[in-house]
């Protein structure tokens, strides 16, 4: 029998109830004007998203995969040619302990990925395993702010720098997230953000947004997410069905004034965990130094690999939901068995083997955090 999931991962019931008046009223707006496709609706949320982390341009795409894959076309089309595809020998370095669309992307943009090992303590992609990959092919770096952590993005932009090199900012998990007082996703050359229902800022469904400085990326990008048209009926490269719906947007915009309060409620709950399980030696917490703005898109934390799984078990029968992110990295598995890597990426296996969430969002009232954290310490009591 499957056991009851009395604390979930996140609430997306009580996510409504918050938003509700607001919500409401931008769907029937939304009705009201009829405009579906790229309306009023999108080119307001795309202004106010732009506003908000400091950026000159935000072009809503269909979904954050679309976001990262438009990403790497443009990136293409500034170091290789106009049509904006790279050529397999073309390699992109990024993370192999990550969701699977930031490498399929590379791929589908014609690139290599070469995966290189992460931070032990951060999970997020080594500076000195970047500098340590780069080769006469390497054409852009993709750094991914994982869990809603950033990456170390003054060390990656040196590099960048001294080498010519693109900087693609997989934001996914992490809207809201800032690295020495800047939003992620206005640090890089272009930064791509996914509003999946789970993330911070959560749409209805798919949905998702690239974010740049440069005037030509954004127009790029802005033919590209329609079928490549500079004009109607007017294609002038490959292009894409990436649009993000009038729908989705009025829903995100109507979320947006709430971001940065709710981003504050995730750093509560997660600094409550890590108050109250900071004495079990055998659990690292999350590491969260003063220049990163941690968003806490999940709370991660790493046992001893004999022990996750126990841990897993222990926690889902008694209604705690947990889960994995990720049992497995992007090398291991058959559809990247054409990436190249650089290292033995040591720690990357190490995170898949012992890395386990704890409900995380902004909801979670203070008896849920307490019986979390009662069920955590119970299980440690018996090893």
């Amino acid at each position: 029998m499957t056991p009851t999931i009395a604390i979930p991962q996140l609430d997306l019931q009580r996510e409504y109830a918050f938003f509700k008046k607001d919500i409401n009223a931008a769907i029937v707006s939304c009705a009201r004007s009829q405009r579906w496709i790229l309306g009023e609706h999108v080119k307001a949320f795309e202004e106010a998203l732009a506003r908000y982390l400091g950026v000159r341009h935000a072009v809503g795409v269909a979904s954050g995969t679309d976001a990262l894959l438009i990403a790497l076309r443009a990136a293409a089309m500034l170091t290789k040619n106009r049509e904006g595809f790279f050529e397999k020998r073309d390699e992109v370095i990024t993370t192999a302990f990550t969701f699977l669309a930031t490498g399929e992307t590379i791929i589908r943009a014609g690139a290599t990925p070469v995966f290189v090992d992460i931070e032990p303590d951060t999970f997020t992609i080594s500076p000195k395993a970047i500098q340590r990959a780069i080769t006469k092919n390497t054409r852009a770096i993709i750094p991914v702010h994982l869990y809603g952590r950033p990456c170390d993005m003054s060390a990656i932009m040196n590099i960048a720098r001294t080498h010519t090199l693109n900087v693609i900012e997989d934001a996914a998990q992490a809207c809201g997230a800032t690295y020495r007082g800047s939003f992620v996703g206005s640090l890089g050359t272009m930064g791509a953000f996914s509003f999946f229902p789970s993330k911070n800022l959560g749409g209805w469904g798919d949905g998702g947004m690239l974010t740049t400085n440069d005037d030509k990326i954004a127009h790029f990008a802005r033919c590209l997410r329609n079928h490549g048209q500079r004009a109607h009926y007017d294609a002038s490269y490959l292009g894409y069905n990436s649009r993000l719906d009038s729908l989705q947007a009025a829903v995100l915009h109507a979320k947006l004034p709430h971001l940065s309060e709710l981003t504050r409620r995730r750093v509560t709950i997660a600094h409550a965990y890590s108050a109250a399980l900071a004495d079990i030696k055998k659990i690292s917490l999350p590491v969260t130094p003063k220049p990163v703005g941690h968003a806490y898109n999940l709370y991660v934390m790493r046992e001893p690999d004999s022990l996750r799984n126990a841990l897993l078990q222990h926690l889902c029968s008694r209604g705690v939901e947990s889960r994995v992110y990720y049992p497995l990295a992007l090398n291991t598995m058959a559809a990247f068995k054409e990436a190249r890597l650089s290292g033995t990426l040591e720690h990357t296996k190490a995170a898949c083997q012992s890395v386990l969430t704890l409900p995380l969002h902004p909801f979670l009232k203070k008896s849920e955090i307490a019986f979390v954290v009662k069920t955590v310490r119970s299980f440690f009591k018996k090893v």
